[in-house]
């Protein structure tokens, strides 16, 4: 059996001072060793934490994997033994000892956190370390050697990818090299075949170009990953269309130099052509027709198929069908419009299309590097989060205008609650002033006619200034017993009418907005008891708790014809009552309610109190 040298002991081979060293230099994997794997010092960032939480969990299947290992090998080695029984006494103790690591290792992962990763390269060196030292003490690779020659390749590529795979396979080789030219581990004889060292050479060498190739098509596929999530394009504030954002994010993530952004709307007389080159992104209308069609027109199937142009003067490319599947382009030309080929110079490009909603859009990453049938995937995943952000403009775009269509039926109602119902008054006024034959009597109604048209006069303008955005309309609380008052003057000159109201409690205080909706309910209820019920006495009653404004007008006029309580829902299925204080009742998320009460026609309106 091969002897340690005693050298080896005496050159400070003191386990406590070596595992305090170094702990201290790789304590949290921050420092020389992490840069030599990560290609960067571990950071506190999303990025980082990702690519941890990765770690963490290939560190959960390493640890039941070098477990298994440790367990098999001592069974190969238990029947090696009863081959060869005076090799094997030292591997035999050695993988007790290595599985003993490998249990407590396991226990520090699965107990560890999740997001955190501690003695990754530690535990990685102990089993290098092992490696090397089954290969000096069983004289030879095999057996319990060259099942962890695999392992420790594999548990590299898992934690650092291509750098892993690619130091610790160097390191490997660098090991089965020596071993096979030393002349006391793997001397040249019959005991050890020279064609069996050069195979176990030549596998580790195969081993670590494939993984290194491996970990190098993880680490960009981890990439492109984080830079669909770590990045989401936001939709524009107005109703443009967002192609800047669109494009920013689209080059950003297939990380392109060029990049190209064509669409159509139906409610819109032109094609909309988007450019993006050296960070600037320009924005085109152009005739409807411009680049039609952007496909060929006789191959309705490639509309909606993506396309990768390799070369544009060979005229090659790939068509995706779906599901994976490519066919190779055999057309005449490319399957792209030649105006476009022509004029932005495309010569290699990704082209996908996305439809939202009524829009049809295609994107077309120009000069990729070294583009592939996974580029292709990639923009297609780009493709849909560019669909959800034309989507969500749509979708605001359809607010604004829903927001704008209610805006425009409350200024409308606003002012028949208001100015037109001031006219009426006025008009009724100015009806009875003409059967008047007393000159002082004549006088004062025109001085009450003239206050009444000063006021309304005032209202307006109170209206008009209430749209501008700045009018501070919500920012505060406003008396209501003063604008009731006021109102009641109004009223009493518009339909001659008595007019009381009553406050719980007396000082009561509203937002601006909610004095300015009771009062427009009020006047609109005065109006119709006056106009249409030809009412004499009319008496509102405001009150507010427990979150709840509730308004209740009674007035002495014939009614709505109803002998019975009518709620809010009835009303509204059978068209009864009021319709504008109706619908202002709905505007404001409220109830509405009609009954009689003796001999008077009372209206309930409740509505929410909002802070």
């Amino acid at each position: 059996m091969m002897r340690v040298p005693r050298a080896f002991l005496r050159r400070g081979f003191n386990l406590r001072k070596w595992y305090t060293t170094l702990k201290g230099r790789m304590a949290a994997e921050t420092g020389w060793a992490a840069a030599l794997f990560d290609g960067a010092p571990a950071i506190a960032t999303s990025r980082q934490t990702w690519i941890n939480t990765f770690r963490a969990r290939s560190d959960s299947v390493i640890a039941v994997a070098r477990i298994l290992l440790a367990v098999g090998s001592l069974w190969i080695t238990w029947i090696d033994a009863t081959i060869r029984p005076g090799r094997s006494d030292l591997v035999f103790w050695f993988l007790v000892i290595y599985l003993v690591y490998a249990i407590a290792a396991a226990h520090f992962v699965w107990k560890a956190q999740v997001h955190r990763v501690r003695g990754t390269f530690i535990r990685h060196l102990i089993d290098v370390s092992s490696l090397v030292i089954l290969a000096f003490l069983a004289d030879r690779v095999s057996g319990p050697v060259f099942m962890l020659i695999p392992f420790v390749q594999l548990a590299a590529t898992l934690h650092w990818l291509w750098r892993g795979a690619l130091w610790t396979g160097s390191v490997g080789v660098a090991i089965l090299i020596y071993l096979a030219l030393s002349n006391t581990v793997w001397p040249f004889s019959s005991d050890v075949d020279a064609a069996v060292a050069l195979s176990f050479i030549l596998f580790l060498v195969t081993a670590t170009i494939l993984l290194t190739w491996l970990g190098t098509h993880q680490e960009a596929v981890r990439s492109e990953l984080l830079r669909l999530v770590e990045r989401t394009p936001s939709a524009s504030d107005g109703r443009e269309w967002p192609a800047e954002a669109a494009l920013e994010y689209a080059v950003q993530v297939a990380r392109v130099p060029r990049a190209l952004l064509i669409w159509s709307d139906g409610d819109e007389p032109w094609t909309n052509l988007a450019t993006w080159e050296s960070g600037t992104c320009v924005v085109r209308h152009l005739s409807p027709a411009a680049y039609l069609p952007w496909t060929p027109e006789a191959l309705e199937a490639l509309e909606h198929a993506s396309l990768l142009v390799i070369d544009a003067k060979r005229s090659r490319a790939l068509v995706h069908r779906g599901g994976g599947r490519f066919d190779r382009w055999r057309g005449d030309g490319l399957p792209v419009s030649p105006a476009l080929v022509a004029e932005f110079s495309i010569a290699c490009a990704i082209s996908v299309q996305f439809q939202a909603s009524d829009v049809e859009a295609r994107l077309f990453l120009l000069d990729p590097p070294a583009p592939t049938i996974d580029d292709v995937a990639l923009a297609e995943i780009v493709a849909e989060r560019l669909k959800t952000l034309f989507e969500q403009t749509i979708l605001l775009r359809r607010l604004s205008d829903a927001a704008a269509l209610e805006e425009r039926v409350k200024i409308g109602r606003d002012i028949h609650d208001g100015v037109l119902q001031a006219l009426a008054g006025t008009a009724l006024q100015l009806q009875t002033l003409r059967s008047s034959r007393e000159y002082h009597e004549i006088d004062e109604r025109l001085m009450a006619i003239q206050a009444m048209l000063s006021e309304e006069q005032t209202d307006l303008r109170a209206l008009i200034r209430r749209l501008d955005p700045g009018s501070g309309r919500h920012a505060s609380d406003s008396r209501l017993a003063l604008r009731l008052a006021a109102l009641a003057r109004r009223l009493r000159q518009q339909w001659s009418i008595e007019f009381r109201f009553v406050l719980y409690p007396e000082d009561l205080r509203l937002p601006v907005a909610m004095v300015d909706e009771l009062v427009h309910m009020i006047a609109e209820a005065t109006a119709n008891a006056a106009r249409h019920g030809h009412a004499r006495t009319l008496e509102a009653r405001i009150r507010r708790d427990d979150g709840t404004v509730t308004l209740t007008v009674d007035d002495d006029g014939t009614g709505f014809g109803f002998d019975r309580r009518l709620e809010h829902a009835e009303l509204e299925t059978s068209k009864c009552g009021p319709r504008s204080l109706r619908e202002r009742v709905s505007m404001s998320g409220g109830n509405l309610s009609i009954e009689k009460v003796d001999q008077w026609t009372r209206i309930t309106i409740k509505i929410p109190a909002h802070p």
